[in-house]
């Protein structure tokens, strides 16, 4: 605009000069020439209609180049317009703007099926206060914050029930809109409705809720058949020193270091069961902080939930490098560590050579290393990346649920922000070659 008016001011400028210029030089010109003053009177009325002439036809000629040049800007204008109508028409996001006053001026097509309205009629014109939305209010005062601060409110999340009653969550970003002057004049608003994403993550935490009540009650039928397999052999020794008292009393032959020494046993195997008890509770107790483990320490731990296994399959357990220190959530971690032992004695049901569990850690700058893998013969390959998915077994349903796995996975890829995965792998080991699986756990120390 202030261009053209530039060039439309130097134009008039060079035909004011030239204009004059021809007034004066041809005045001089036929005044110096004629003498006679009829023939000086014709020549100026004929001076003067060729200067209107030549005036008109520059005249004319500068008119329609503008004219043209309008047209042409009009134009471009108009195809401009029908561009960005088309795009926020199609755009694939509700769009909607506002005046200073809240007056509805516009917005695409998403936005009118989402108030439930026919067409553009129903909506210009109208403020949210002459619609029937319960949330009129939030989104009066969240304009009046954009508009009276000239600051964006971005992606926040609220309700609408403009549509059938029918609640709808969206995603909503509101800006100011300026003119020239930078002064408000109104505001624009992005909506997504993001309804079917909410209630879809409320079915996967269902879902997942689901799944960690599955793990427990697994969970605490194998430490129920811990316990049981444990306590035998303490329950069995206390009622045979118990029934020893009773006989030697009964039959005279009970003295006093005998008695002793027989209730010293009693009470011994009695702080086992209990220490046993704590053992088990303190598995169950879910970890709401991080606290610095020892990793020897905690192997320790798990392996004290689950010894009587271990033995029972005459499993040894070959450590190296533990001596390690990090923070993390140390109940999960003994339950990972469970699930994997676990998993690893399934797999030498019917192996009658010597059977071995490998632990070994490293310590990085920036994380730790824990490499589990034992001597059982390895992961079918065609399932090996299937074995943390959940419900996903190959054991008979009375001897897994498929869970066990998922839930490592889940603690430390969601828990710990760390990576967990298997391969098989062929290894020496006491002059021998074993093939087995190996679980690598991957825990940041920032």
């Amino acid at each position: 605009m202030i261009k053209n008016t530039s060039s439309a001011f130097k134009i008039s400028i060079i035909y004011l000069f030239f204009s004059l210029l021809w007034i004066y030089f041809s005045d001089n010109a036929i005044n110096f020439i004629i003498k006679d003053p009829e023939k000086l009177q014709f020549l100026q009325t004929i001076k003067g209609l060729f200067f209107v002439t030549i005036s008109s036809i520059l005249l004319y000629l500068l008119s329609k180049q503008f004219f043209v040049n309008l047209q042409e800007e009009k134009d471009k204008l108009s195809n401009t317009n029908n561009i960005l109508e088309n795009i926020i028409e199609n755009a694939p996001i509700i769009i909607f703007w506002k005046d200073r006053n809240g007056v509805y001026k516009g917005s695409n097509k998403l936005f009118l099926e989402l108030m439930n309205l026919k067409d553009e009629n129903e909506l210009l014109g109208k403020k949210d206060s002459d619609f029937n939305i319960v949330e009129n209010e939030d989104f009066m005062s969240d304009d009046a914050y954009v508009m009276t601060n000239k600051k964006p409110k971005l992606n926040y999340t609220e309700t609408i029930s403009a549509k059938n009653n029918d609640i709808r969550i969206v995603n909503t970003s509101k800006v100011p809109l300026l003119d020239e002057k930078d002064n408000v004049i109104g505001v624009l608003g992005v909506i997504q409705d993001i309804t079917s994403q909410i209630n879809n993550q409320n079915k996967l935490k269902e879902h997942e809720l689901l799944l960690i009540q599955q793990s427990k009650l697994a969970s605490m039928g194998e430490m129920i058949a811990n316990i049981a397999h444990q306590w035998r052999q303490p329950l069995s020794i206390i009622s045979t020193s118990a029934t020893g008292i009773k006989i030697q009393k009964e039959l005279g032959m009970l003295d006093d270091d005998s008695e002793i020494k027989a209730l010293d046993c009693i009470n011994e195997n009695a702080q086992y069961l209990s220490n046993t008890i704590e053992d088990f509770r303190d598995f169950f107790k879910k970890s709401k902080i991080k606290s610095l483990i020892n990793l020897d320490d905690l192997l320790e731990k798990t392996l004290k939930l689950i010894l009587t296994r271990l033995k029972n399959k005459e499993i040894t357990i070959v450590k190296s490098s533990l001596d390690v220190e990090f923070e993390t959530y140390e109940r999960e971690m003994i339950q990972v560590i469970m699930n994997i032992i676990n998993n690893s004695i399934d797999a030498f049901e019917n192996k009658d050579y010597d059977k071995f569990i490998f632990f070994e850690t490293k310590k990085f700058e920036n994380k730790i290393v824990i490499k589990i893998k034992d001597n059982a013969g390895g992961i079918d390959e065609h399932i090996i990346n299937r074995i943390f998915e959940p419900y996903f077994t190959t054991k008979e349903s009375k001897q897994g649920t498929g869970i066990g796995l998922y839930m490592c996975n889940e603690i430390i890829v969601k828990h710990l922000n760390g990576k967990i995965f298997v391969v098989n792998e062929s290894f020496d080991y006491l002059g021998k070659t074993y093939k087995g699986s190996q679980f690598t756990i991957e825990i940041p120390l920032i």
